[in-house]
């Protein structure tokens, strides 16, 4: 793989457009949607335990939690070369502040699937707040957070739940570029995605070298 290859596979997983935040409850419908269309046209899907199922197509996978034909909460994840993205999350308005929780789906998701997922900080972050974070945190999986501005310079795996609440600043929408990195602790997903961003730092600083060389000039 070229180096201009592997910059661009970074560029579209981890810098493109970024995701939706995971709390928005007015995607329901959407995501409720999108899912009653994959059934109604007979996509394959699987059961999972605690009722939860996904279907799992070539770019895109869906999974939801669902009970009496209800679809409680969903989740469409976009397949991107170095890991998958949340694109939305929807929850059914008669459960907010109840189980099934957004932090139960990805801890489902990361172990069903064993990819990097990508999600985006924001102050709506979910019906738990940042208490997903936390809650990801002691269930064992490996949290890590970079700024989309200067990702290799910023990528940094927290060590402690106390470091989550600095990156949940309700009166500072700077805090919204902050992305979020799930994977199992000791995954390849995990080993692979610290290796993806180490390659972008040393690119980024021999960047600033020339940048500085330049203007010397």
């Amino acid at each position: 793989m070229t180096a201009q290859t592997g910059r661009t596979l970074f560029n579209e997983t981890w810098l493109m457009e970024m995701p939706r935040g995971i709390g928005s409850f007015e995607l329901y419908d959407m995501v409720e949607y999108n899912i009653k269309d994959l059934k109604k046209h007979n996509h394959p899907i699987t059961s999972l335990p605690n009722n939860l199922f996904k279907v799992d197509l070539r770019q895109t996978a869906y999974y939801w939690y669902e009970r009496g034909g209800v679809i409680l909460l969903g989740a469409e994840f976009e397949k991107l070369p170095q890991g998958w993205v949340v694109r939305a999350t929807g929850k059914n308005p008669a459960v907010i502040g109840k189980a099934p929780w957004a932090s139960d789906l990805y801890d489902a998701v990361l172990k069903d699937s064993d990819n990097a997922i990508r999600i985006l900080s924001d102050n709506d972050l979910s019906d738990e707040g940042y208490g997903i974070w936390k809650r990801l945190f002691q269930l064992g999986h490996k949290i890590s957070v970079y700024d989309a501005n200067e990702p290799g310079k910023t990528f940094q795996s927290l060590d402690n739940a106390d470091e989550f609440e600095k990156y949940f600043k309700d009166d500072d929408t700077a805090y919204r570029r902050y992305q979020f990195i799930l994977t199992e602790t000791a995954s390849e997903a995990h080993v692979g995605t610290r290796s993806q961003f180490q390659i972008r730092r040393h690119r980024e600083l021999i960047n600033s070298t020339e940048d500085y060389e330049t203007k010397k000039e």
